[in-house]
């Protein structure tokens, strides 16, 4: 198994400034608002940049939130959105609730929804509920409807086995 990965300087957080007192306490027109948007989870997104190439024997990247995809990947990938950018190349299988692929993908991809833009190129079998493909899209292989979403849920757990094996 191989990790490539260019040193690059990261920027420095930006720390907003503490709300003032009048800014915390929302007027009562603004109340039912202001709690509907604190109520709605944050979503995280990983991402895999462009100067990243995972190998390996029977590896399985699982993330339990958004993906993004911008370098190489010789592996399985389970998430609950996987978003593949015009310059990643992914070769292995993908399950995961939401797929969106710019990139090149070689392996099947199970989804709920499967969006190919125009800049993809899929070779492999596609299970999806809903599958949307962009006019210059390129998609060689099987596309399987799936009437159900329960059918391809990505595993974002590691199964037993993988633990046992992970803890020796």
């Amino acid at each position: 198994m191989a990790f490539y990965r260019k040193s690059e300087a990261k920027p420095s957080p930006v720390i907003p400034p503490p709300l003032k007192p009048e800014q915390q306490a929302p007027s009562d027109s603004n109340r039912s608002a202001a709690s509907h948007t604190q109520a709605d989870p944050v979503r995280e997104e990983s991402v895999i940049g462009q100067d990243l190439t995972i190998e390996g024997q029977s590896i399985t990247i699982r993330c339990k939130d958004s993906l993004r995809v911008n370098g190489n990947i010789q592996a399985d990938l389970h998430c609950v959105e996987l978003s593949v950018g015009p310059q990643a190349m992914i070769v292995g299988s993908i399950t995961a609730k939401k797929v969106a692929v710019s990139g090149r993908v070689n392996g099947a991809i199970l989804g709920d929804n499967v969006v190919l833009h125009s800049t993809a190129h899929v070779e492999g079998e596609i299970h999806a509920r809903s599958l949307s493909i962009e006019q210059g899209a390129s998609f060689d292989g099987r596309s399987h409807k799936v009437t159900d979403a329960t059918e391809v849920p990505p595993q974002l757990e590691p199964s037993p086995v993988e633990t046992k094996e992970l803890q020796h």
